[in-house]
């Protein structure tokens, strides 16, 4: 197997570690699954629970307020704890929330569980798998690394959402087409799912019970991290990719709503999407390596902006469908080039091993601020402004976000160039 790993252009570090870093992407990816499949099922979430797009967009803001809260905290635990720990009790918690989302719960009784998720699923869980993949990885392999890291979350959605889909139709023929019995299968698939995951990553890691004394970081490294430029920059790329990543949910909307795509279309398209993660994610993480992580990176934003903009010249009519298909699984493949390298900008700007948990923690509070106001700007400008002109001023936020992230990565690639000067 080793001998494998290795003609895949991976170091001897990085080849002995890679079973355990899919295992670490395929519970990266099925814990997002409870708090976000609402996106997926977009139009018969609102109905069965008689939602508006503005308090859809809450739930949004309250889970991202948990997590930009936590995050910090997250990181600076995940440099002092045993990753398996932290790994597992937020998967297991997540799922028992799923549990808790099958009672009959009002807005507010919702808002209650998108801020419990807004804790188990980002307080420690995101730093300590960034921590995790670039510890387990060679500093050569950081790209290809974060690469198959996103890759392997994207193939466990791909595999995980058409799953999904069908446990809705199950639901839906069992209930006589009621989509609040085809939701109760969805929300249990995905809880059983995100349980069963947190128990196998506690059985099968191989991690210590803490890491040793010697190791641990204290609140002097934490002002030292804060005062590195390189954290800085890579968050504030963070954080207009991530506007993206919360806007992406909205394309399907777009599609069922504007378009008149069915909406058991668009959850298709939301499952077929991520087939094409394995490919855009590890291809570019390869060729990060070989061309720069920055030059793709820049490139990426501007194909993305450019797709974006083009969707909103199609017409206003079932004949653009599949137009908006093409551009749409266009943007999302180098989205996903565009997400994984994000983190391997820290090897890039020399950012120390040993504060990985810490710095992903600091890059994450402020890169996943977004998720505080995304949602909700999106659900007031769709709700304030019905039919397609709602969704044309967000996409031309998102437009006008995506240029931003590419002039922060032509500001990222001179920094590496003067301090490779000195």
């Amino acid at each position: 197997m080793y001998k494998l790993f290795s003609k895949l252009g991976m170091g001897e570090k990085t080849a002995r570690n890679f079973i355990t870093i899919l295992l670490i992407a395929a519970g990266g990816a099925i814990i997002y699954g409870l708090p976000y499949f609402r996106y997926d099922y977009y139009d018969a979430y609102l109905e069965v629970y008689h939602l508006t797009n503005t308090q859809m967009g809450v739930f949004g803001s309250i889970f991202g307020v948990f997590g930009m809260i936590s995050y910090l905290f997250g990181g600076y635990l995940a440099d002092r704890v045993s990753i398996r720990i932290l790994l597992s009790v937020s998967l297991i918690g997540t799922g028992l929330g799923g549990f808790l989302h099958l009672l009959p719960l009002n807005f507010y009784m919702l808002a209650a569980l998108y801020a419990f998720w807004g804790f188990t699923s980002l307080f420690a869980f995101w730093p300590a798998c960034v921590k995790a993949v670039r510890v387990l990885s060679s500093s050569e392999d950081q790209g290809k690394s974060f690469g198959w890291f996103e890759g392997g979350r994207g193939v466990a959605a791909a595999i995980m959402a058409p799953l999904a889909v069908l446990a809705f139709r199950l639901g839906l023929n069992a209930g006589n087409l009621d989509d609040r019995v085809g939701m109760r299968y969805v929300i249990l698939f995905y809880s059983i799912l995100t349980v069963a995951v947190g128990l196998l990553v506690w059985w099968k890691m191989k991690d210590g019970s803490s890491i040793e004394k010697s190791e641990q970081i204290t609140f002097r490294d934490l002002r030292k991290v804060l005062r590195m430029p390189a954290i800085w920059i890579i968050a504030l790329v963070t954080f207009c990719n991530y506007v993206f990543t919360l806007s992406l949910y909205y394309f399907t909307p777009y599609g069922t709503s504007i378009l008149g795509m069915s909406v058991t279309f668009g959850a298709g398209l939301a499952a077929c999407k991520r087939f094409l993660s394995p490919v855009s994610n590890v291809g570019g993480g390869y060729l990060a390596d070989k061309v720069g992580t920055s030059n793709l990176l820049f490139t990426s934003f501007i194909a993305m902006a450019v797709g974006t903009a083009a969707i909103l010249f199609l017409p206003q009519s079932v004949s653009s469908v599949w137009p908006f298909v093409i551009l749409f699984l266009v943007i999302y493949f180098f989205y996903n080039v565009n997400y994984a390298l994000t983190w391997a900008m820290m090897d890039e700007g020399k950012v120390p091993e040993q504060y990985s948990g810490t710095a992903a923690g600091i890059i994450s509070t402020i890169g996943y601020l977004p998720e505080i106001f995304c949602s909700l700007l999106a659900g007031m400008l769709i709700d304030g402004y019905p039919g397609v002109v709602g969704y044309r001023y967000y996409f031309s936020f998102l437009i006008a976000m995506l240029i931003l992230g590419a002039g922060i990565v032509l500001i990222w690639k001179r920094f590496l160039k003067k301090n490779r000067g000195q």
